[in-house]
């Protein structure tokens, strides 16, 4: 055989942990040109029988890719797949903090006073330079010879219900919940009318 084939049968045993073995025995009968494995103890694998060698080129090189395929699905075989690692459990919220003190929650337009007869005042806040308060009015109005004059600047809203009003040297206006008016301190100003049917909520802010 050419020695390029047994030198390349060589060196695929060898790289694969075997030892080639080559005949030259060339009488009748005999195993010249014919190949067998050993490995590296020299214990027969392939292509050795008693007789004599026994495996052509092309077996010992099928043996040899067989042995490697062999050998790497084992290895392959043999490597466990790593678990998934294990969801971490969330960590517990903290519990929510006890309230320090608890809010009043009121309504401006619950819980009215009737108001029938004189108009309903409730101061809400009162502080340094600044007071709020809340006039329920059912059917008032501020008679013509005693105007209402305050030492204080005034803004206020109508909450709900209807009214008139008319500031010093002006016309009268209609008011309906949601208007509100700036009156200056000094000036004097009237309601002229409210409604009689239902309740006309104020919310008066003094300053000064």
């Amino acid at each position: 055989m050419p020695n390029e084939t047994t030198d390349k049968l060589r060196a695929m045993a060898t790289h694969r942990g075997f030892r080639l073995v080559t005949s030259r025995r060339r009488k009748p009968g005999g195993d010249f040109g014919k190949y067998g494995l050993k490995d590296a103890s020299g214990v027969p694998v392939f292509g050795i029988a008693k007789t004599g060698l026994s495996a052509s080129a092309e077996e010992i090189e099928d043996y040899l890719r067989g042995a490697t395929s062999n050998a790497w699905s084992k290895s392959a075989g043999s490597t466990k797949a790593r678990p998934k690692p294990r969801a971490q459990p969330k960590p517990e919220a903290p519990p929510k903090p006890k309230p320090r003190f608890r809010v009043k929650v009121e309504n401006l337009r619950t819980r009215l006073p009737a108001a029938k007869r004189t108009e309903a005042f409730t101061e809400l806040l009162a502080r340094p330079g600044v007071r709020v308060e809340r006039i329920v009015s059912r059917g008032q109005s501020t008679p013509a010879n005693e105007p209402m004059v305050q030492a204080q600047d005034e803004w206020v809203l109508l909450l709900e219900g209807a009214a008139g009003l008319r500031i010093e040297d002006s016309d009268e206006v209609s008011l309906r919940a949601g208007d509100h008016v700036w009156i200056a301190r000094g000036q004097k100003h009237w309601v002229t009318w409210t409604a009689k049917d239902r309740p006309s909520v104020w919310l008066a802010i003094h300053l000064g």
